[in-house]
C-alpha cells in the first residue's frame, strides 16, 4: 500500500513540475503564413519602386539651322512621240476565264486530290470550240477531295500548284474530253495530272 502511496505522490509531483514549464512555441497556420508572404511580397514591390529614379527634365541640345539652296534649272528634254503600243485586243481567249453561260458541250469530271496537301489548279482548253468559246478554270481542292465539275468539252493541259508539302502536278500530255456521255476522272498527284 505504501509503494501505491508513494507512486501516486511521484505521480502528482511530475505533473505539478510540467505545469510550471516553459509553454510551447507557437506556430503559424497556413493562413497566417500565406498573408506574411503577401505582405512580404508588397514590402518588396514599394521598396522597388521607391528605388527607380524619377524622370527629370534634359535640356534640348540646339538645333541646327538649314539652308535653302536652290536646285538648279533644268532644260527641258526634246518632245519624242511614244512608239506604237502592242495591239492588246488580240489576247489568247483561252488564257481568260471560261464564258459563264457557255453554249458549247459540257462534260463532267471529277477531280481526285491524291496530292497530300491543298491543290490550286490550273486547267485551261488548248483551242477554241465549234462555237470560239474558250477558257482557263480555276480550282482550289483540298487534301483527298473529290469535287466533280461541269467543263466545255475539249482538250485541257493543267498546272497545279499544291501547298504542304510544297510540290508542281502538271499534265505531261493533253487530256481529251470530248464525249458529252461520258463522265471522267482525273487524278492529281504530287507531280502529274492525268486520267485514272
Amino acid at each position: 500500500m505504501k509503494r501505491t502511496r508513494i507512486s501516486v505522490i511521484l505521480a502528482l509531483a511530475l505533473l505539478a513540475l510540467s505545469a510550471c514549464g516553459p509553454e510551447p512555441t507557437p506556430t503559424l497556420s497556413v493562413i497566417d503564413a500565406q498573408n506574411t508572404a503577401i505582405v512580404a511580397a508588397f514590402a518588396a514591390l514599394t521598396q522597388t519602386q521607391a528605388a527607380i529614379p524619377t524622370a527629370t527634365e534634359t535640356p534640348i541640345p540646339p538645333t541646327s539651322t538649314l539652308t535653302f539652296t536652290p536646285a538648279p534649272t533644268f532644260t527641258p528634254f526634246p518632245t519624242v512621240v511614244p512608239p506604237t503600243l502592242p495591239d492588246t485586243s488580240a489576247t489568247d481567249p483561252c488564257n481568260e476565264p471560261p464564258p459563264q453561260e457557255p453554249t458549247g458541250a459540257l462534260v463532267k469530271v471529277k477531280f481526285l486530290n491524291k496530292s497530300d496537301g491543298t491543290v490550286n489548279l490550273a486547267f485551261g482548253m488548248t483551242q477554241e470550240n465549234t462555237q470560239d468559246e474558250c477558257g482557263t478554270y480555276n480550282f482550289t481542292i483540298g487534301r483527298y477531295e473529290e469535287p466533280e465539275v461541269t467543263v466545255l468539252a475539249a482538250c485541257y493541259w493543267g498546272y497545279a500548284w499544291i501547298l504542304d508539302p510544297e510540290s508542281i502536278a502538271k499534265t505531261p500530255d493533253n487530256l481529251c474530253m470530248t464525249d458529252a456521255s461520258k463522265s471522267y476522272t482525273v487524278w492529281i498527284t504530287s507531280e502529274i495530272i492525268s486520267f485514272h
